[in-house]
């Protein structure tokens, strides 16, 4: 996809990766690297919280994250027992989207006033089947499949651990707020360089990719306005 869409915009992009997320940022802040593009609005924003002498934006929506609902045990969102354990991502941004891929599927309700992309588990009002939520760090999010009733998680990693999408039982889209952004570091969004990334991630064409490359398709989905 670099090879096909960014010469149209005289840029040349090369990947790198870093030891964490962190480390990433800092390096955008700073401009040691041009962007990120993996996480969504709020998680940018406990980013900011917890580093502020950060200075990063998110440019550009670029795609909505595989984000469901697995179990080993039941077959459908309606098979889930009273007194299901039901594992969510440990951080306060995806422990959110996990709780608003619940309140979709129905097994739960959040306080309206709340807003439900910053909800908690204390924001929860209805629980008809007495659910029980165990909150898991990303890697042993999906070891712990076959130990609770069902997990709530990114297709992408349990694609890399090697689980099945047949065991993925509920995955409506994301919302907005849960898009992945192209993310850059504030003291550069007006160079030329960046600016011209922007538009090369704005291209129709990576929306293509996303719809219909075998690498990806499934575990990124397109983002649509």
């Amino acid at each position: 996809m670099a090879e096909e869409i960014t010469p149209d915009y005289g840029i040349t992009v090369e990947f790198r990766g870093l030891e964490d997320s962190t480390t990433l940022n800092r390096a955008v802040s700073t401009g040691e690297v041009a962007a990120t593009v993996y996480q969504h609005e709020l998680w940018l924003a406990q980013v900011l919280e917890a580093n502020p002498d950060f200075s990063l934006e998110a440019a550009t929506p670029v795609f909505r994250w595989g984000f469901g609902v697995y179990s080993e045990k039941y077959g459908s969102i309606e098979e889930i027992p009273d007194g299901a354990t039901i594992s969510l991502y440990n951080d306060p941004a995806n422990e959110a989207q996990g709780l608003w891929l619940l309140k979709e599927a129905g097994l739960i309700e959040l306080d309206d006033s709340i807003n439900t992309w910053q909800a908690t588990q204390d924001d929860i009002i209805a629980n008809p089947k007495n659910l029980e939520f165990l909150l898991l760090d990303f890697a042993a999010q999906t070891r712990a499949l076959s130990d609770v009733d069902a997990t709530v998680g990114y297709t992408e990693y349990y694609a890399a651990a090697g689980i099945s999408t047949d065991l993925q039982i509920f995955a409506p889209p994301a919302p907005d707020e849960f898009a992945g952004q192209l993310t850059i570091g504030s003291d550069y969004k007006d160079t030329e360089n960046i600016q011209n990334l922007v538009k090369a991630f704005q291209d129709p064409r990576v929306q293509e990719f996303l719809a219909e490359d075998p690498a990806v398709k499934g575990l990124l989905l397109p983002y649509e306005d």
